[in-house]
């Protein structure tokens, strides 16, 4: 790999912040029709917003590389209506080699919402596309 971490490994320890708003449907609980009348954050699109988070983060100091999740859990813990906005303290656990483990504690304008616990792995943009391909080749 030749990706230089020194820069990724700066960044154990340290807490950042981000927010965002469920301000329309496709943050929504949606598994079923019925749901949807709760209008409140589903669970997997809080996830997603952890992990654009951490992408977002480490985007800029991996340009021919990606980060992609390899294992992840989370404690939602309290329910969160549409149009409330959410704040996300994300700390870098650790960096080892290629391996990044990640902290999310999670908030709403009134409550802690949820926590998270996750990793990463960074590799090869073309690394990626090339297995990709290769996998999807068996299938043809």
């Amino acid at each position: 790999m030749d990706l230089s971490l020194e820069e990724i490994k700066k960044l154990e320890g340290k807490e950042f912040n981000y927010s965002f708003s469920v301000n329309d449907e496709s943050f929504l609980w949606s598994e079923k029709d019925e749901f949807k009348d709760f209008h409140l954050l589903a669970t997997t699109a809080l996830l997603e917003e952890i992990f654009r988070a951490s992408t977002e983060l480490l985007e800029p100091l991996i340009p021919e590389h990606v980060s992609v999740v390899s294992s992840a859990k989370i404690n939602h813990i309290a329910p969160t209506p549409m149009g409330f906005k959410v704040y996300i303290k994300l700390k870098v656990i650790y960096v080892k080699g290629n391996k990044i483990k990640f902290f999310a504690e999670v908030f709403d304008e009134v409550e802690k919402i949820a926590e998270a616990e996750f990793k990463k792995i960074i590799v090869s943009k073309n690394a990626l596309k090339r297995k990709t391909n290769e996998k999807s080749t068996k299938i043809i």
